[in-house]
């Protein structure tokens, strides 16, 4: 079998800056920075200089290229989710605000004084932009039920957050640029879950006083220690630095299915000792989050991968569960299932409640929903725990056919694409390992909100990132399957 020759892209350094350019951007930054280190070094000691200097060197790998930008966004969202900067003017700035403004605008400008640049046309990508419009139509419709200020910043944040696809599919075009890509995804995953692991081992109180120090930098001084149902005679549960266990195991589902999938790939992309150390150091914090819809997901991720190539994988899961189950092993995950699967603890039937509102507030506003406030009456209330009904309730019928056009879209895209041919090469593995993840981010978000929650804008980020390279990678795939086939074709003419 001949091997298939990537896509030859013209201006393959387009998304860098031109020398001069890249070389004064760097430099301001860095001459900016050291003295600012300096200065806190003298007066304030070495942890402030030090947080300083880190800022510095993300500062220029966001101002020099796009690509490196979405490593920073990837740390932030994975170690810092909710960290802003301390000084407030009108508003207190999120950091993962600055750095997605930050990569957005470097990408932008570059566009501009290189006009040869352009966003590369698909009809899903089209797709996405109208469900954005969506979204701002029915926010522009809802003002007046209850906006705050904080809608209107959390709704700005929802937007920078769902604009990272836009820039993903404009920038990542080579094999190169994915294998960096999913390396980071999956160290700073790996990263926060041993952080939530050793903070889970030293116990509560030692967490307590850890995360208690995050507080004068944006995070909650209320609820810092989770507890299944918020009691704390049952187990804690695993949060790191994402505060919320539920949306940790978000983040952590899809890095733990890429992980399983390039540990066992034939050919993957990544260093393997990465692939088995993330998925080893994920998987446990993934479980001591008790998350039960992040379980599933892992599982419905890991066993879609198994199903198209790995079959295998089903003997030893399967005989690692029924070890589990007979030696009592993880007793207290099978109870949390159980518990869930037939509808007896409270969480459960909070989800039950929440859907059945949910469709009262979409048969009373099915065009457009109500808009991200407040519900219109006292009966019905907003907010449910499935990003399906979520859109519905708050961008309506529209917004709901808008959005699965969209996502399942890409989904059926990428699978066709990976089914095609099935070959074993990087490409192929690698495609496969983000499909298991997308598949595992459609499930969770039967069951949760925050994937498109503007509360939780670092989670609107990973599912639209996602989505951007399923996309990516299966555009590429095709177009480099057309060079190979037009290639041979005029070899045979020949």
């Amino acid at each position: 079998m001949r091997e298939l020759r990537l896509p030859v892209w013209p201006h393959t350094t387009a998304f860098r800056m031109r020398p001069p350019i890249a070389a004064l951007v760097g430099s301001g930054v860095a001459v900016a920075g050291a003295l600012a280190s300096a200065l806190l070094l003298v007066r304030f000691g070495p942890v402030p200089a030090l947080a300083v200097l880190i800022a510095v060197l993300a500062g220029i790998l966001v101002a020099v290229d796009p690509r490196s930008g979405l490593w920073v966004v990837l740390a932030i969202i994975a170690l810092l989710p909710y960290a802003v900067i301390p000084i407030k003017v009108v508003i207190t700035p999120p950091l993962l605000e600055l750095v997605g403004l930050g990569v957005v605008g470097t990408w932008l400008l570059q566009s501009f004084l290189d006009r040869s640049r352009s966003v590369p046309f698909h009809p899903l990508v089209l797709s996405v932009l109208l469900f954005a419009g969506v979204s701002l139509f029915a926010f522009v419709l809802g003002i007046g039920r209850g906006y705050t200020t904080q809608t209107y910043h959390d709704y700005a944040k929802f937007l920078i957050s769902l604009s990272l696809f836009f820039l993903a599919w404009s920038v990542l075009r080579r094999l190169a640029d994915y294998r960096r890509f999913t390396t980071v995804f999956l160290s700073a995953s790996g990263l926060a879950a041993v952080l939530g692991l050793a903070l889970y081992a030293a116990g509560p109180g030692m967490t307590l006083a850890v995360l208690a120090r995050l507080i004068p930098y944006g995070y909650p001084a209320t609820r810092i220690v989770r507890y299944i149902e918020d009691d704390p005679a049952k187990p804690m549960r695993l949060t790191s630095t994402s505060v919320d266990p539920n949306s940790f195991a978000g983040l952590l589902a899809p890095a733990f299915v890429i992980a399983v999938a390039q540990a066992v790939a034939r050919r993957p992309v990544i260093p393997r000792w990465l692939a088995v150390s993330a998925a080893a150091t994920i998987g446990p914090a993934l479980l001591l989050t008790y998350s039960r819809a992040g379980w599933l997901g892992a599982v419905f991720g890991v066993g879609l991968i198994a199903l198209a190539r790995y079959r295998w994988l089903f003997l030893p899961g399967s005989a690692g569960l029924v070890t589990a189950m007979t030696l009592g092993i993880g007793e207290g995950v099978f109870e949390r299932l159980w518990q869930g699967f037939t509808l007896q603890d409270p969480a459960t039937q909070m989800r039950l409640e929440e859907y059945r509102t949910a469709l009262a507030l979409l048969r009373a506003y099915p065009a457009f929903g109500v808009g991200f406030g407040e519900a219109p009456t006292v009966e019905l209330w907003t907010g449910v725990s499935s990003i399906y009904l979520l859109v519905a309730e708050r961008m309506g019928l529209v917004g709901l056919i808008t959005f699965l056009a969209a996502v399942l879209g890409i989904l059926a895209l990428g699978w066709r694409t990976w089914l095609r041919e099935r070959r074993e090469d990087a490409w192929s593995d690698l495609l496969l390992s983000w499909l298991g993840a997308q598949g595992a981010l459609l499930l969770i978000g039967m069951f949760d909100h925050y994937y498109l929650n503007i509360s939780f804008p670092h989670m609107v980020g990973v599912f639209w990132l996602v989505q951007a390279i399923v996309l990516r990678l299966a555009v590429d795939r095709r177009r480099a399957e057309r060079n190979d086939a037009f290639a041979g074709s005029a070899v045979r003419k020949r």
